[in-house]
């Protein structure tokens, strides 16, 4: 077959290869800068996840967010709001001390201190002693405790457990320091947190069942009189 011939006698078809063959340094740069584009966008993630990519100031929605800037948001939020999750101040209880008095009677020790740690007054607490155990309780001057009935230590701490569970501790935050107080006009009991100020109402100690005995007929009888 016959080849095109150009005005100076060269073969066409040779001169289209030369010019393909011909480095002019266009597209290889074009190329280059796609590769370092992409090589810069890797850089970059990699620095993100391991948080020593300083983050721009305005970041949206498809931006990468570090992850040590990220981190340490959930750390001040969380030493701000709780900070006995952070091992910061943390609430210990006093266990109770218990101890028999004759074969009928046990006496709380130091319940007067177990309700001051709470922050909780000994009346209250004591009706719900009273409620949760049915024993009469009774206390002295010096804020002992005295229940009708023989009990061991992990039952009265069993209790108190739960009481500062229903009455103590915050269900929001799950601090344990909080008030609880008495809304005079609804006649309701509330939860008021001091670490996250959430506020939540709670039952009143439901009195349980007391046998009548022979101190209660008397007072009764009395009263009547």
């Amino acid at each position: 077959p016959s080849r095109e011939k150009m005005s100076d006698g060269s073969d066409v078809d040779e001169v289209a290869e030369d010019v393909e063959d011909l480095d002019l340094g266009m597209d290889k740069k074009k190329k280059k800068s796609k590769k370092t584009e992409e090589e810069g966008g890797s850089t970059r993630r990699a620095m993100a996840s391991q948080g020593s990519w300083a983050a721009p100031t305005e970041l949206g929605p498809g931006d990468i967010y570090p992850y040590a800037n990220v981190l340490q948001r959930i750390y001040d939020a969380l030493s701000e709001k709780n900070p006995e999750l952070m091992g910061g101040k943390k609430f210990t209880m006093i266990p109770p001390q218990v101890a028999r008095e004759g074969s009928k009677k046990t006496v709380f020790v130091n319940f007067k201190d177990v309700c001051k740690r709470m922050g909780r007054t000994m009346e209250h607490v004591m009706s719900y002693l009273d409620a949760e155990l049915g024993v009469a309780c009774s206390l002295d001057p010096e804020g002992r405790l005295t229940l009708k009935g023989t009990f061991k230590p992990k039952q009265i701490e069993s209790v108190v457990r739960k009481y500062m569970l229903a009455y103590v501790q915050c269900q929001m935050c799950k601090s344990f320091d909080s008030n609880l107080s008495k809304d005079s006009v609804t006649r309701l009991t509330f939860i008021e947190c001091n670490r996250c100020q959430a506020r939540k109402s709670v039952q009143a100690v439901v009195q349980g069942f007391h046998a009548t005995n022979k101190a209660d007929r008397k007072a009764a009888k009395t009263a009547k009189a």
